[in-house]
């Protein structure tokens, strides 16, 4: 008995994954080896047919290890089997309509329509964890709001604007309103609830700055009104 069991240990150990020895016509999931591959990164490759039809080339470690089973069709059908159906379910703003063929990151992307009445495109996971609630319009309108919040209007005059001090980066004359004409004179404007004033033209541009500061004392007046009533 022990010299049967002696003489069996050597089979079994042949028998290991890590042992086989592969040749044409070998079967390793859906896969079966057609002829040697040229090495890659000094490792043995060989060619392979899928049950599929497709061809394709798998390094030796991972047919024996099984890693690989097939080109990729099979993860392919394992994934359509395991496909969400949200025909007709509501996520936020949106309500699925249709599968398309189109995949992102393994997740099937759904053609969805907009309570705004716009189509989106939206992958399963992205409706169902809620990372997608609109086409886009809700964080517009969000934005709107957090914009109305930031900046303020009254009669048309954005108080924020004529608060700040600062030039305009497109002004390049040294002062908002005044500007330089082609005869070389200088024109002065100022813009006050929501309409555009003409100040005048000068000879020099100090006399433009002089005029543009003179009107834009009714600024001050309307912000010390403005602050008031806060």
């Amino acid at each position: 008995m022990g010299a049967e069991n002696a003489a069996l240990e050597p089979e079994q150990k042949n028998n290991r994954r890590g042992s086989i020895t592969i040749e044409p016509g070998m079967k390793f999931g859906s896969l079966t080896v057609t002829s040697k591959a040229p090495s890659k990164n000094k490792k043995k490759h060989w060619n392979c047919v899928c049950d599929c039809g497709n061809e394709c080339v798998v390094s030796e470690t991972h047919l024996k290890t099984g890693h690989t089973k097939s080109c990729g069709c099979l993860a392919q059908i394992a994934r359509r089997k395991k496909a969400v159906d949200i025909a007709g379910k509501r996520f936020g703003r949106l309500m699925a309509m249709e599968p398309t063929s189109a995949r992102s990151n393994g997740s099937v992307v759904w053609r969805c329509s907009c309570d705004c009445g716009r189509d989106a495109l939206c992958t399963v996971d992205n409706l169902v964890r809620g990372k997608v609630k609109s086409c886009g319009c809700l964080q517009e309108e969000q934005r709107k709001k957090n914009m109305e919040k930031a900046i303020h209007f009254v009669d048309g005059t954005c108080v924020e604007r004529i608060a700040c001090q600062r030039e305009n980066a497109a002004n390049t004359t040294g002062h908002r309103g005044v500007y330089r004409c082609k005869n070389d004179k200088w024109r002065a404007s100022i813009e006050f609830r929501g309409k555009r004033y003409n100040l005048g033209t000068f000879h020099t541009y100090e006399e433009a700055v002089v005029a543009r500061l003179e009107n834009e004392k009714m600024y001050q007046e309307f912000l010390n009104d403005y602050y008031a009533c806060r």
